[in-house]
């Protein structure tokens, strides 16, 4: 029994590649997902009709204070979610590429060294093994240099 990550950005369209995977599960597979629009939902709705169980990731967003109270909550809430699986599948939208918090999921599953495969709309699947190395990851800096190499070095 493999726990499979589900995670995907808002703005991704292709509602049929999320259930076509979903459907491609082993029937013992435990899904493992978030309440968000769009692929997630997709994905629980799947997963629901396929006879899989789901396990729904929420952030507890009780006594916030503040708008970083709120992030912090949501990144939380992403953290626990990719610990929580074995495998990873990321949905990424034309539109706005690896952005957000399905951008961060993608990180803190490398940092983990989760089994990672990225569904970009062109219907490129990318599966990725590369460690999370430490380097800085800021747009301008040298070293997202470097990751940009190391990820087009999988593809």
């Amino acid at each position: 029994m493999k726990s499979i990550g589900i995670i995907g950005a808002r703005k991704y369209k292709n509602r049929q590649s999320v259930i076509e995977l979903v459907q491609s599960l082993p029937k013992d597979s435990i899904i493992v997902t978030s309440s968000c629009k769009g692929v997630c939902t997709w994905a629980n709705e799947a997963a629901i009709s396929e006879g899989l169980q789901v396990r729904i990731f929420s952030p507890d967003l009780a006594n916030i204070r503040n708008h970083g109270d709120m992030v912090e909550r949501y990144y939380h809430r992403n953290r626990q979610l990719i610990s929580a699986c074995q495998v990873v599948h990321a949905f990424i939208s034309q539109e706005a590429g690896l952005t957000g918090g399905t951008r961060y999921e993608v990180l803190y599953a490398k940092r983990l060294n989760k089994e990672l495969f990225l569904h970009w709309e062109n219907e490129k699947v990318q599966r990725n093994f590369q460690p999370f190395l430490p380097l800085h990851d800021t747009e301008n800096d040298f070293s997202a240099g470097w990751m940009t190499f190391f990820s087009e070095a999988l593809a």
